[in-house]
C-alpha cells in the first residue's frame, strides 16, 4: 500500500537524521563496553597465572568468550534500543507534521483503497486539527468523520459497510515491526558500520 511504502520512506529519511547522535551515543557505549570487558579478561588473566598451565589457558578461553558473549548480548540490546528510537522518533515526526500533509496523506489511503464511501475516524488530535477539513479532499458527501475520536495517535480508520480498515500508525508499526526493524538496521549499518 502506497502509505505503508511512505511511512517507511520516512523512517529511513528519519534514520538518517538520527545516526550523528547514534554515532556519538554508540561510540560511549562500545567504548564502555570494551573497557568493561577488558577489565574482565585482566582479572581472569591474573587469577589463571596463579594455576597451572593448562588451567590457565583453559581460564583465559572462557574469560575471552564469555566478554565476547556479553557484548554480543550488549550490542543486540544497543541495537534493538537505536531500532527502536529511530522508529518512535520517526513517529513522533509523523504525528507532528503539518496538517496540510497528514490530510493528504489520509485521503490519499482513502483514496488509494479504492472506497465509494464510509466513515472516518482520527485520533483526538487529527480530529481537533483537521477534522471536517479532511473531506474536502475526498469525494462530495461519499465520507464523513465519525465525531467519537479513536483511541490511537495517528493515522485513520475507515469502516465501510461491515469492513474496518484500520491504518492507524500503531496497528502498522506493529504489523510491520520486523520489517522496519530490518530497514532501520539495514540503514543504519552502512550508515555507520562499525560502531554497531
Amino acid at each position: 500500500m502506497e502509505g505503508i511504502e511512505r511511512i517507511k520512506d520516512h523512517i529511513i529519511r528519519q534514520a538518517d537524521d538520527e545516526v550523528e547522535v547514534l554515532v556519538s551515543e554508540t561510540q560511549r557505549f562500545v567504548a564502555k563496553e570494551v573497557g568493561d570487558a577488558e577489565r574482565q579478561v585482566r582479572l581472569i588473566l591474573e587469577e589463571a597465572t596463579l594455576r597451572a598451565d593448562m588451567d590457565a589457558k583453559e581460564l583465559v578461553r572462557r574469560g575471552e568468550g564469555l566478554a565476547e558473549a556479553e557484548r554480543r548480548k550488549q550490542g543486540l540490546v544497543l541495537k534493538q534500543q537505536r531500532v527502536d528510537q529511530v522508529i518512535d522518533r520517526a513517529l513522533d515526526l509523523l504525528l507532528n507534521e503539518p496538517p496540510e500533509e497528514r490530510m493528504a496523506r489520509y485521503a490519499s489511503w482513502v483514496n488509494g483503497l479504492g472506497l465509494e464511501s464510509g466513515v472516518i475516524t482520527l485520533s483526538a488530535t487529527d480530529l481537533s486539527e483537521i477534522g471536517e477539513k479532511l473531506l474536502e479532499l475526498l469525494p462530495p458527501d461519499r465520507f464523513s468523520i465519525n465525531p467519537v475520536p479513536g483511541e490511537f495517535s495517528g493515522g485513520i480508520v475507515v469502516e465501510h459497510g461491515r469492513v474496518r480498515d484500520n491504518l492507524s500508525y500503531e496497528l502498522i508499526v506493529r504489523d510491520h515491526r520486523a520489517e522496519l526493524a530490518r530497514l532501520v538496521l539495514s540503514h543504519l549499518e552502512e550508515v555507520m558500520p562499525e560502531e554497531l
